[in-house]
This record gives C-alpha cells, structure tokens and sequence, in this order.
C-alpha cells in the first residue's frame, strides 16, 4: 500500500462519499475505486461499504483507517516542514546537549529575545554518544559535552572520525550534588572517598561506554557500592532531593532551571571539566547559533568563575 493510497482512504473516509472524495482528488470516480479494490486486494479485507447514507469504513476499515492516519499526518508534517525550511525568512537552530540545566536557560533566554517572523527550534537532552551521533549525522547544528582527563583522548578521537570539531566553551570545576541538609551539604569541599558511603546516581547511557558518561568522577574506575540509574533532569533531581543520593557534575545550578532544595559542594582533589562545543567541519554558524552560544558563554563563564573560587 502506497502513501498515496493511504491518502485516498483518508479521503473517502472524510467526504463519506466516493463520488465526493474523486472530485476533491481530482481524479475520476473509477481511478479511485481501482485503487480502493488494489488495496482491499493486497491486504485482504473490505475497506469501505456503501449505504443510504453514503460510503462507510467497516470494522476492518476503521482499524485500518486508525493505523495509517498518523503515517499520513506526519508526512504531511515533513512536507511542510521542508517547504518552510525553504523559506529564506525561516530561522533555525537545532541544539543536541547533555542534560544541563544552563543549556535550557541559554535556550529560554534565546527564545524570548527572538525577533524573527518564523523559526524552527530545538533542544535536546541525550546521553553524549547520543549528542555526537546527532551532530554527525546534521540532525543538530550544534552539540554541548564536557571533557576531563580520563574521556578527553577517547573522546576527541571518536570527534575526529566522526568529522567534528571541539570548541572550548569554559572549565568548571567538579562538583558534588546532594540535597540541602546533607551530611555533606556543609562543607567547603568534599572527597571521593566522602561519596563512597552514599548512594551515587547517574545518568544512563545509550552506549555502555564510561568514556559517554556525565558525571565528573564517573570513569575513574570507582566502585560504589550502591548504584541509582535514571533518565531525566527531573528524575535524578527527585531522586536527590528525597534521598541522601548524591551525583557528580558541573556545580552549575541557575536559579528557576534547577531544583532549590539542591546543593553543589566543590569536589576536591580533582582536575576541571572542559565543558565545550560539537560542530561538523565546515559549518557555518547561523546568527541564532551565534547567539545561542554567546549566552551559553555568559551563562557558564559567570558560573564558572564562581564555582573556580569556591
């Protein structure tokens, strides 16, 4: 069965009339019952049933009519998409990241600067092998991901075979995250050897590769005894918040993009992150991109340089 197969059933169905359905077509009345009868043949059912009241689905036909609405729908979607993306009044910005809260604020603020007549925006959070495929494959003009010592040799390899390239964006000092009250929230810094009798949550990974991980001290070959899995921001925020769980990372948490009930204590005894930026070769960044970037940089320099004096 064909899309254009799939349109022509949507449209008897709509019209309830055969009739109907071939003019709004612009095709004859037998053209259409031909294509009707191949479809009825191919999958070996009765589509459609004429009454006094016009032409209707059977319980066949409803089930198929209810499968294939969504096929339709959505290349209708990409049809119109590309079509506007062809519209030079049309902006763009599609951004893979990590899951940062910073890259939803910088995000946000983008968007209520935004002046342009019509746009087209993403934001994705995903694991970081899931980060680097977007980009590579021009899913997402740009990707957000930290280095350190222990990933950053494997990790700009997989960048370079991959024909991308690595901008600095800032270095953050590792931080520990906990809920406030703590046994550790009071500290000026803790250890790894502190974390050790806390349950530690991470992120889960597409890839089991601990090279893709992001927490800071994940990698180093430290074995917690007690392990906590989840998917979101919003889980391992929860997670934190109501347990004596803890998770490594950047230290940055903005004011209404995190959760309040959360602290970052400085890890101590370990080197910063670089946190930074994936482009393919060769691309040229638009100006909402540029943007983008600029207030990703105040965002992360600001913190960062807080967080370097803590």
């Amino acid at each position: 069965m064909t899309l254009l197969q799939m349109q022509y059933l949507l449209e008897i169905d709509r019209c309830g009339s055969m009739n109907r359905a071939a003019r709004s077509l612009y095709i004859t009345q037998s053209a259409l019952s031909s294509a009707i009868a191949e479809v009825e043949r191919e999958l070996e059912i009765t589509v459609f049933r004429r009454t006094n009241r016009g032409t209707v689905p059977t319980e066949d036909g409803r089930e198929l009519l209810a499968q294939i609405a969504p096929i339709v729908e959505q290349s209708r979607r990409l049809t119109r998409y590309y079509s506007r993306r062809r519209d030079e009044d049309m902006a763009h910005l599609s951004v893979a990241a990590q899951r940062y809260p910073f890259c939803a604020q910088a995000f946000v603020e983008l968007l209520r600067s935004m002046e342009q007549p019509a746009a087209q925006m993403s934001l994705k959070e995903m694991d970081m092998a899931a980060v680097i495929a977007e980009v590579a494959a021009g899913t997402s003009d740009l990707g957000v991901i930290f280095l350190s010592d222990l990933t950053e040799a494997y990790i700009r390899r997989t960048l370079e075979e991959k024909n991308l390239e690595f901008e600095p964006l800032a270095a953050l000092h590792p931080h520990v995250f906990m809920r406030k009250g703590h046994p550790l929230s009071g500290r000026e810094s803790v250890t790894v050897e502190d974390l050790r009798a806390f349950p530690h949550v991470v992120f889960t990974r597409s890839e089991n590769n601990l090279n893709f991980a992001e927490e800071a001290v994940a990698g180093a070959g430290l074995d917690f005894d007690r392990m906590v899995y989840v998917n979101d921001r919003a889980t391992i925020y929860n997670v934190m918040v109501h347990t004596d769980c803890v998770s490594t990372g950047s230290g940055i948490l903005p004011a209404g993009y995190s959760d309040e009930r959360l602290a970052a204590v400085p890890l101590a005894e370990q080197r910063d992150m670089r946190l930074g930026l994936i482009r393919r070769r060769g691309h040229t960044a638009s100006a909402l991109e540029k943007e983008f970037v600029a207030l990703l940089r105040g965002i992360t320099g600001e913190t960062g340089t807080e967080n370097g004096k803590r």
